[in-house]
């Protein structure tokens, strides 16, 4: 086994990973912190390192043999630490990881079978066929990637993930279907297909319309839930709209009830001003000068106490 070989290609197989760790991170970035960015930082980076030092022991030490099986099995060994490390530092979204994680696998799945396909003329015909699949694979990757990102961008709202409670039933029912595809495209046993099929055009055409069929589910699922939690998100906000114009119809109502007391008020001070300007009247006119003098202080002092 050669030594460059088996590191070139155990460093290729963990770096792989790295991109489907930012990928599964993209769509929380809108509420993590700078101590939890900080923390899945060297969290993956020390995962990189750890991940890179037992690989290479292993195929080293010859407890396993390098090959197409093994990095499969690797593979779905080697994700769960930085699929973990996200959830437990970025939470209570359980579902949701979930969900991201799917989304991935199946965005995988796909990468994976057209990487293969490409490959397919040299498949087994070379000793360095596993550092050129992950050369192949990493390129589809990052020819893709923005692709990736701009659908994940908007699959969570920052309100909703500052009130996971609200859609957590949801969630819950949503968030294991992409992996569920993901596990049954898996399993579909097209490598055993492959060794009974002598013409493989057919299976090679097979493998490549249900994996696109899967990533069109995928996207569907991301597009569906997008619009979903934007229109309940319109809903939400007219339903504030409302709220709003009910309590500014309260207040002009409250405001008209004031200047119908204010008027009645009003109209009862005149009538009563009228009457005591009448009863002064008759008063001055009648020569009881005193009397209306009485009367005019008393008018002001009432007046005073209003």
């Amino acid at each position: 086994m050669c030594l460059d070989n088996v590191f070139v290609t155990v460093f290729l197989f963990c770096v792989s990973l790295l991109p489907m760790a930012y990928l599964r991170y993209y769509p929380f970035r809108i509420i993590a912190t700078s101590r939890e960015q900080h923390t899945l930082i060297v969290g993956h980076l020390i995962i990189f390192v750890v991940e890179f030092l037992l690989v290479t022991a292993l195929f080293l030490s010859g407890r396993v043999e390098m090959g197409g099986s093994a990095f499969q099995k690797l593979y779905f060994v080697c994700h769960w630490p930085h699929f973990l490390l996200l959830m437990f530092t970025i939470r209570p979204f359980w579902f949701r990881h979930f969900f991201v994680l799917g989304i991935q696998g199946i965005y995988t799945v796909f990468i994976h079978t057209v990487t293969v396909l490409l490959l397919k003329q040299i498949w087994m015909q070379t000793t360095y066929f596993a550092s050129l699949y992950f050369l192949f694979y990493l390129g589809l990757m990052m020819i893709s990637f923005p692709g990736m990102m701009w659908l994940l961008r908007g699959l969570f709202a920052r309100e909703q993930l500052l009130n996971p409670h609200q859609t957590a039933a949801f969630w819950k029912y949503l968030g294991f279907v992409p992996l569920l595809l993901t596990y049954y495209q898996g399993s579909m046993g097209y490598a055993k297909l492959i060794q009974q099929v002598e013409d493989l055009s057919g299976i090679h055409l097979y493998m490549l319309v249900s994996r696109f069929i899967l990533v069109i589910i995928g996207i569907s699922l991301i597009i569906s839930v997008r619009s979903g939690f934007h229109q309940v998100r319109c809903i939400f906000l007219a339903k504030e709209r409302s709220m709003k114009m009910q309590e500014q119809l309260r207040e002009i109502h409250d405001y008209a009830d004031t200047l119908r007391e204010e008027q009645q008020k009003l109209a009862i001070l005149r009538h009563d001003s009228r009457h005591q300007l009448r009863v002064l009247a008759e008063l001055i006119e009648s020569g009881h000068y005193d009397e209306a003098e009485r009367h005019l202080l008393a008018m002001r002092k009432e007046v005073e106490r209003q």
